[in-house]
Parts: C-alpha cells; structure tokens; sequence
C-alpha cells in the first residue's frame, strides 16, 4: 500500500519478498477501513506500516473478527504512543516492529529485534551489514544518553547510496569520511537501543533552549482528544522562536488553552507551546510524512500575541 518510489516500498516490502520467493498482495492505495479484510482474504503474514495509518487504524469501529488475521508482524517507523501500542495488541494482536533507515541506506541500518526483546518506542538497535554512532556537530562521539546525530557506515553501491545524482556538493556533505550523516537526532539506551529524538530542521531554539519538536508532539498526541498534531517553530522577536502546535481534534471540540495546559502538566515550561492551530487534516508527501514546510509557509509569521508576549 506504499508507493514504489519509497525506500520502504521498494527495499523492505517488495525486493525481500522477491528474494525469498514469497508473494504479495499490492493494493492501490492504503484503506483503513478494508485493511485487515485483505490481510485476511489473501492470508499475508507480514505488513509495512507507518504511524499516520496506524492511527487511521486505530480510529476504526472495533470488529473483533479483525483479531483472528495472519500477520505475524508489522514493520512500522516512529510517532505513535504507548497507549497506541497497547490497543493494536489489544485489538488486532500482531506484533508491531519499529526499525529506522532512509532511502540513502538501502535497508534499515537500525531495528528491534525479530526474536528478543522489542522497545518499540523505540528504533531499536544496530543490525549486520552496518555500524552506526551518534555524534555531535563534529562529528565527535556523545556519552551514552546523550543526543546525537545518527551516522551510518556501510559498503557504497550495496548498503549506502554512492551519492546523489549529479550534486557533489550534497554528496560531500552527507558522505564525510565513509559515514552517511542523515540529518535524525536520536539518544541510545544501555541496552544499545537508539530512540528517535528529531530531524536536526525540526529542532525548535526557544531562548537559549533546543525544544525537540518531536518531544511535544508526543505530549500532544497524549490528549485523548487529539488525533494527531506537528509541532513547528515560528519567528518569535525577543526568544528566537515560538513554539506552534498545529492539532487535528479526534472529532469533539477542542480549546487552545486546553491544549497548553495539558502540555504544561507533562513538560518543561520553556517546551509548552505558546500557540494552537486547529486543522481538520495536516498536509502529507505520497507517502504520508507531515510536510512541515508547507505549516511554516502559511503559519510561521508571528502573530500580534505573540509580539505582545515577547514585548512582556
């Protein structure tokens, strides 16, 4: 149900079940509401998810006769909640797979484990083929714990792109001395599993502070009236940026002041977002990533409250 020009597509779901000599059922375009009927009817065992349709999912009328389809697991990337995980075991009994990679890496550099211990908040741990660290902005080591950008090393042409096609100087900045500098901020554990942090762009500078948009998202998402949200940083005068939640309600009517507080219970006050948008639906690529420079177009002027709480 992913597009074929997609990393996740192309790499994951279709050239692995071309290796083993498995089949596949391609639908054209992703259902919510038919979803598991197909896993049923054409007794698929494994699936690729990403967290905007498991959300989708999960906002569907319960039917318990979903429970007894054949999958035995289902590969998924960030952005869902605990409460999230526990309802899909709950109700469709599968057993979701986080794993992080991107299209310049071929495969996934980084994954819980088929057999072993699953923590899937997060992106799991390092698998054959490659090696992976967090560094900082020099590309120094961090301590264990502490966020860094996530590196990859592998063989060129076979684990890791060559490079981008006729752009050397986009090349040289992502390729620096065998490692592929992707650009994700991620923390490891001291089981050695890494947990997604945020794109290094998305990363909010609030007076002296780094928010990590992610972070709030999360908190967010929490509120059992939201259905999803994305978190972006404005202009703000006097602290640099302002932070902007942009949320879909669940359905019942939802007040920005609700919103705040609720983040104020769960976060640092200089994380608490200063203003709430409502949407009915956030814009997506084709294959259903937030397209946060579209909400910064439109949303990232600050507006006259914003001046007034600067000037306060």
């Amino acid at each position: 149900m992913l597009p074929f020009f997609h990393g996740n597509a192309q790499y994951y779901s279709t050239m692995s079940t071309l290796v083993t000599g498995a089949s596949m059922a391609m639908t054209a375009r992703f259902s919510a509401s038919r979803y598991f009927d197909l896993a049923i009817a054409h007794r698929c065992t494994a699936s690729s998810l990403f967290a905007a349709p498991i959300r989708m999912l999960l906002a569907q009328p319960r039917r318990p006769e979903l429970r007894s389809n054949p999958l035995r697991v289902v590969l998924f990337a960030q952005n869902v909640t605990p409460a999230q995980l526990d309802e899909w075991g709950d109700r469709f009994g599968p057993q979701l797979l986080q794993l992080w990679g991107m299209t310049e890496t071929m495969g996934p550099p980084i994954m819980n484990p088929l057999d072993g211990e699953r923590r899937n908040m997060s992106m799991g741990r390092t698998v054959a083929g490659y090696a992976t660290d967090l560094v900082d902005d020099e590309g120094r080591p961090v301590r264990r714990g502490r966020p860094g950008q996530v590196v990859v090393r592998g063989t060129p042409g076979l684990t890791l792109m060559k490079g981008y096609h006729k752009s050397p100087e986009a090349t040289a900045a992502t390729l620096r001395d065998g490692w592929l500098w992707s650009g994700d901020t991620a923390r490891q554990d001291d089981a050695g599993y890494y947990h997604f942090v945020d794109r290094a762009k998305d990363m909010i500078k609030r007076a002296g502070e780094n928010v990590a948009a992610s972070e709030v998202e999360a908190a967010v998402r929490e509120h059992p009236g939201v259905f999803d949200c994305a978190v972006i940083g404005v202009p703000d005068e006097m602290r640099d940026e302002a932070i902007l939640a942009v949320v879909v309600p669940r359905g019942d009517a939802l007040r920005e002041d609700e919103i705040i507080d609720w983040c104020r219970g769960r976060l640092a006050g200089f994380r608490v977002p200063q203003r709430v948008v409502f949407r009915d639906a956030l814009p997506r690529t084709a294959v259903g990533k937030i397209q946060k420079h579209v909400l910064r177009a439109e949303l990232g002027k600050p507006d006259e409250r914003s001046r007034q709480e600067s000037a306060q």
